[in-house]
């Protein structure tokens, strides 16, 4: 523990000297190509550290044993193993399928419901309960809830993701169509729009772009909760399950491949999200 304390203090010393020997400007943009650098740096360290922790052609020469961490190479060798003897793109496509539903079914409801909760107070004091449970109950206390409502089912897992997703993009909806400035409101209601209209063409069209960004935060964050779904409610099927299984059986090489998998997906659906949000608002990327 002390020499964890004095690790985390060192690397705050040196991160510090850094930004002070380097004169980084505050907030000052770069160009993108120096930030694909500066990105390429930091992932050529770690695999250059990843290489030396593990190089050695016997275990015994090793650094940090191949139980512990497996060589870049091994890793990369357990992607044939896992694909054609276990499965890993029907998995991979299992764990999508529950995480598109579950949001699916927690945006139809949690979306409509914090634009109203913003909006009108009643409506807001009816469901604050809902709210303040959602915020201060931990994610996995929903785990064995829905294992005993639902058993170890398909069924679990979908309701599971469902309330951990409409828990967390609620509030955040509330939040941000709370903050859309009362100047939109009052000038649309000086020229006779109704309590309606206000809704639908003021309300919910200014605060629909930070919406879609909550939202896509949100569906990369459930990544973390269908693995810890799949891995405790014993699935047989998903990438928590050849996350569990590749670990009991000591496999490590396929564990941290089953990893970079799901890294990999959530790093390509976050990228589309990011695509739909230039298609979809044009006009927050537009250099002024």
């Amino acid at each position: 523990m002390l020499g964890f304390f004095l690790f985390a203090l060192a690397f705050v010393g040196l991160l510090t000297l850094v930004v002070r020997l380097t004169g980084l400007g505050v907030r000052k943009s770069i160009p993108r190509r120096n930030e694909l650098l500066i990105s390429g740096i930091f992932i050529a360290l770690v695999l250059g550290a990843w290489w030396f922790l593990t190089r050695g052609a016997r275990f015994e020469d090793r650094l940090i044993n191949v139980t512990i961490l497996p060589s870049p190479m091994e890793m990369l060798k357990a992607f044939g193993p896992l694909h054609f003897d276990q499965g890993l793109v029907r998995n991979a496509l299992t764990s999508i399928e529950r995480i598109a539903i579950g949001f699916t079914l927690a945006v139809i409801m949690a979306v409509p419901l914090g634009v109203y909760m913003a909006t009108f107070p009643g409506i807001a004091a009816f469901f604050r309960p809902v709210t303040l449970v959602g915020s201060y109950l931990p994610t996995v206390v929903f785990i064995p809830l829905t294992i005993a409502w639902f058993g170890a089912t398909e069924i679990q897992k979908i309701t599971f993701l469902f309330i951990v997703y409409f828990v967390v993009v609620l509030p955040l909806t509330i939040k941000t169509v709370a903050d859309v400035p009362a100047a939109y409101l009052d000038v649309a209601a000086t020229k006779g729009a109704s309590q309606w209209q206000l809704v639908r063409h003021v309300l919910f069209p200014v605060a629909q772009a930070d919406i879609w960004d909550l939202l896509r935060g949100a569906y990369g964050v459930g990544w973390t909760w269908i693995i810890l779904a799949e891995v405790w409610a014993n699935a047989e099927s998903g990438l928590g399950y050849l996350l569990e299984i590749s670990y009991r059986r000591g496999h490590m090489d396929r564990y941290f491949a089953v990893v970079v998998v799901i890294v990999a997906i959530a790093v390509g659906f976050d990228q589309l999200w990011r695509m739909g949000s230039r298609l979809l608002f044009p006009y927050r990327y537009v250099e002024s």
